[in-house]
């Protein structure tokens, strides 16, 4: 029996926060031609790190101030869920999920409400802090199964991409495989 892998990209089993919101296709629509007509570039921070007292310095500047924005947003969230009974901001992201793994292609997400087949969605998570590994998202969902742990239905949905920029596909298996060889590592130093 001949084997075949199917998958384009590597795929990382980690957790991360998703926050995301549901889309008809006629909003996904309007909201790619506005980016298109826009046309937001990638920006990318790069810092000097030749001189170690200056990258570390800047690193550590890097990692309060990207902490204290991380949380300042979670904090903003949690104060608008408080303020509005329900989804009346179209731009707020108010639905939450477990992300379980991840590739370039596409995603897993454990959330605790069932969603249809086909629908789409805009998606914002976390995958690194150092270095910052932000991605904003729109997605396909493909596949929906239903699990019972422990007496509580929860959901399993199977994620496509859709035009993810190609940086962010980078990104996103950069931070795969830095995780990858951070695990490698940690084996290896309990042997």
């Amino acid at each position: 029996m001949i084997l075949q892998e199917r998958r384009s990209y590597v795929r990382g089993d980690f957790s991360f926060k998703v926050k995301f919101r549901l889309l008809t296709r006629e909003e996904y629509q309007d909201i790619k031609e506005t980016s298109n007509q826009f046309g937001y570039p990638d920006e990318e921070i790069i810092t000097d790190l030749t001189d170690p007292d200056k990258a570390t310095a800047e690193i550590s500047l890097n990692a309060c101030l990207i902490d204290f924005l991380l949380q300042m947003d979670e904090k903003l969230d949690q104060i608008l869920t408080k303020l509005s009974k329900e989804e009346v901001d179209r731009g707020f992201l108010a639905k939450q999920g477990i992300g379980i793994n991840i590739s370039g292609s596409g995603m897993n997400v454990v959330v605790e409400e069932p969603v249809e087949l086909g629908q789409i969605i805009q998606a914002h998570f976390v995958l690194s802090r150092i270095p910052l590994v932000f991605i904003d998202a729109f997605g396909e969902v493909l596949r929906v199964k239903s699990l019972d742990e422990n007496g509580i239905v929860i959901y399993n949905l199977g994620i496509e991409f859709l035009d993810l920029k190609p940086n962010d596909c980078e990104r996103i298996i950069a931070c795969v495989f830095q995780r990858e060889r951070k695990s490698i590592r940690e084996r290896k130093s309990e042997e």
